[in-house]
């Protein structure tokens, strides 16, 4: 009996993301903030080696500019942790003496290590999913969009949340793999988290790969993905 026939994964993507419409498309930079990104915020004097995700804060940077021409909706996302925005049980796994450490109110580790350019829009969340913001939600609803691409930090805590919300949500989630990051300690759960997010809940490419299908036509498979991941 001849084995079942592998699905050509490369063709799958080509063919899902020609079906991309860049007016109703939404690109998330999330948690991109001091206490996260910066040997100046509240992980790296506790001690944890944040350099990964500096450095995808800087390939970030560098994306956005590339990306504003060819999609309509840019979304920054700050996680702040207010006493009194969060459950109970966030309560007991994130207080530490009565207060949070990490994304206080207010607090230079809370703000944006990025600044936003004029045009993009930023919201507040107070959870790990970005789609637990209700103003977030309807921006996505009067702007028709259907496709959620997803930036910055932790993969494995508020990338795969979001990722997670936002395909049970209906809507089609990208992951650039290249332009997620966690802490040093963190990244065996990073690869783990890229792996599920790519089986069950998203399409996981390359930015330069997704920059190339936006600026392609919209027809399916009339560009290849691997002559693209090839020529990197």
């Amino acid at each position: 009996m001849s084995p079942p026939l592998k699905p050509d994964t490369d063709a799958w993507k080509a063919e899902v993301l020609s079906k991309i419409d860049p007016h109703r498309t939404a690109v998330l930079a999330i948690d991109l903030q001091t206490d996260f990104c910066s040997s100046d915020g509240a992980l790296a004097a506790l001690g944890s080696d944040i350099t990964p995700c500096t450095g995808t804060a800087e390939r970030i940077a560098r994306f956005l500019p590339q990306v504003r021409g060819l999609v309509d909706t840019i979304a920054f996302f700050q996680l702040i942790y207010d006493v009194d925005e969060m459950s109970a049980s966030q309560q007991e796994r994130l207080l530490r003496d009565g207060k949070p450490f990490l994304c206080v109110p207010e607090t230079p580790g809370s703000r944006l290590v990025i600044n936003p350019a004029p045009g993009d829009l930023v919201f507040t969340k107070h959870r790990y999913s970005a789609f637990t913001n209700a103003s977030f939600l309807q921006l996505l609803h009067d702007r028709s969009i259907n496709t959620v691409v997803v930036t910055g930090v932790d993969t494995h805590i508020c990338i795969e949340g979001t990722v997670r919300h936002g395909y049970d949500l209906g809507f089609r989630m990208v992951v650039l793999s290249d332009l997620v990051g966690t802490r040093k300690s963190e990244l065996g759960r990073h690869e783990t988290s890229l792996q599920l997010c790519e089986r069950y809940f998203s399409v996981l490419v390359t930015s330069r790969i997704f920059l190339a299908a936006l600026n392609q036509p919209r027809h399916a498979c009339e560009w290849r993905l691997q002559s693209v991941a090839e020529s990197e």
